[in-house]
């Protein structure tokens, strides 16, 4: 602003009216100085403009990089999985099942539906399929048919028991531990094939129980 207003001795009001419309300026009585001044600051406005959206588009990029070669990895690594446990819900039980597998060194899959935590699991490397368990699709990505066992603890009775049924028809030598939240399920489940049954709260309770009984004698 101050440098047009020198050039051409102009108000700084009519300089600035000139860097946002720059359509009302009459080039013809403009003098050269000034035209060159104000190539080299739109050559210089347009060369910052491209430096940043090629640092953004790098940006990017590289993102999907490095998570594209972290989703092949984790495919990959899948793909040579055998006699591993699949885990169907990554919620407060699933986390220590998790956890669990990994110190003992067992290998295992996880299925995770929410996209946004399967991101995170990709970046910690922690092998997982993204999709929903109740899937065919989904339980042969995780590599079913070579499982030793499915462990499924999703908080939700109805598909628990929906999924206890298909990976029983997708595999009938596997071996099922599921997770119940009322009895009624849990025999259900049993009754599907589900090789071990397990209610949290009861067994919670079961075990205050036993502290109890422990303090009282």
């Amino acid at each position: 602003m101050l440098a047009y207003s020198r050039l051409e001795g102009i108000r700084w009001q009519d300089a600035l009216f000139w860097i946002f419309h720059p359509h009302a300026i009459h080039y013809e009585k403009v003098r050269d100085a000034t035209k060159f001044f104000s190539l080299m600051v739109y050559l210089g406005v347009l060369a910052f403009q491209i430096w940043v959206a090629e640092r953004i588009l790098v940006t990017i990029f590289r993102k999907q990089g490095r998570e594209a070669w972290k989703q092949m990895i984790n495919d990959a690594n899948i793909e040579r999985v055998r006699d591993h446990f699949i885990i169907c819900g990554y919620g407060q039980v699933g986390r220590t099942v998790v956890d669990q597998l990994d110190r003992l060194k067992v290998p295992f899959v996880l299925i995770e539906t929410n996209e946004g935590l399967y991101h995170q699991l990709l970046k910690e490397g922690i092998p997982v399929v993204h999709g929903d368990s109740k899937r065919h699709d989904t339980l042969q990505a995780a590599g079913i048919a070579r499982a030793r066992g499915i462990c499924i603890v999703i908080d939700n009775d109805a598909d628990n028991l929906y999924i206890t049924v298909t990976a029983k028809a997708m595999n009938p030598k596997l071996k099922i531990i599921t997770r119940a939240g009322q009895q009624r399920y849990a025999q259900a489940m049993r009754n599907s094939g589900a090789d071990e049954v397990i209610i949290p709260e009861h067994e919670g309770g079961m075990m205050v129980g036993r502290m109890i009984e422990k303090y009282s004698v």
